[in-house]
Formats: C-alpha cells, sequence, structure tokens
C-alpha cells in the first residue's frame, strides 16, 4: 500500500493548522484574520474529501458538486463573522 499521499495530506493539515493559530495569535479578532482561518478551513476540507475520501477519483460532475457546500459552509462562516461583529 502506498502511504505517500495519506502521509502528505496529513502533513499538510499539521502545517496549515500551526499557521492557523498562528494567525489567530498574531491579531486576535481583526476581520482579516478570521477571513484568513475561514479560508484555510475552508481548502483543508476541500483537501480531506479530494484526498482522503478519494473524490479525485471520481467523474467531474462529482467532482464540482463538492464545491457546493463549501460555498454554502463560507457563506455561512461570513455571515456569522458580520453577524457577531464589533
Amino acid at each position: 500500500m502506498n502511504y505517500k499521499t495519506p502521509m502528505a495530506v496529513w502533513l499538510y493539515m499539521i502545517v496549515t493548522t500551526i499557521g492557523e493559530v498562528y494567525a489567530f495569535y498574531s491579531g486576535p479578532g481583526t476581520f482579516s484574520v478570521d477571513i484568513a482561518i475561514g479560508v484555510i478551513a475552508m481548502v483543508n476540507s476541500l483537501v480531506a474529501a479530494l484526498f482522503l475520501m478519494n473524490i479525485r477519483r471520481e467523474p467531474p460532475v462529482i467532482q464540482y458538486l463538492m464545491l457546493a457546500p463549501l460555498a454554502l459552509i463560507m457563506v455561512l462562516i461570513l455571515t456569522m463573522l458580520f453577524a457577531f461583529a464589533q
């Protein structure tokens, strides 16, 4: 079994999580940091879905359907940011 791809995805997730924590502690509560963390989280979920759930081997129509929930999650995150902004 080839462990190269899952290990690379795992390493990517660790690095981006450290990046999210660093971004939060560099300027907590600012709008740009919140947007950056939301975008990083969205990209992480896309990478996990494509590589760990083997969606990259599905037909292109199924791959494009994966973008709809990501767009809805981003709208939810933006709505929460604007609703609770100080």
